[in-house]
């Protein structure tokens, strides 16, 4: 294998590797533009589009291994996850709580307001029949 070859590969695997564990803090993803994306994560395995409401409310969707990227504008506005702030896909809305506190209910989700951020972001967590968390998304609450 050349040389450039085999270095690409490795850059690339390690990348992956460092990416496929979702980071604590997912609003760090918040403002990446596609560049920013394409530099840290390389390729998307896919991407797809999201119909909104409206018309201005459609994304562009970059699957990665541990996230989906919504972008709007050449910039990430949410980004839906597997895991965060110490809460995971499947655990039970009560425990959820204690973790992160109280958020605004709604009929089959909760929304907990994050400081800390240049942007107004939101922790919105959907619930399945059970009350287990089913997907997480962090989002620019103003967008």
């Amino acid at each position: 294998m050349p040389k450039k070859s085999f270095l690409c590969a490795a850059a690339f695997a390690v990348c992956a590797a460092a990416f496929a564990q979702a980071p604590s803090d997912p609003s760090q993803f918040i403002g990446l533009t596609l560049a920013d994306l394409y530099g840290r994560y390389g390729v998307p395995k896919t991407v797809y589009p999201v119909r909104g409401a409206a018309a201005w409310q459609d994304d562009v969707v970059f699957l990665y291994d541990a996230a989906e990227f919504f972008v709007s504008g050449n910039r990430v506005w949410q980004v839906k996850i597997r895991s965060a702030f110490n809460i995971r896909e499947g655990d039970p809305k009560a425990q959820v709580e204690l973790v992160i506190g109280p958020g605004q209910d709604y009929d089959a989700f909760t929304v907990f307001r994050l400081p800390g951020s240049v942007w107004p972001l939101s922790l919105r967590i959907n619930w399945d029949g059970a009350g287990r968390a089913q997907a997480l998304y962090v989002y620019r609450s103003d967008f």
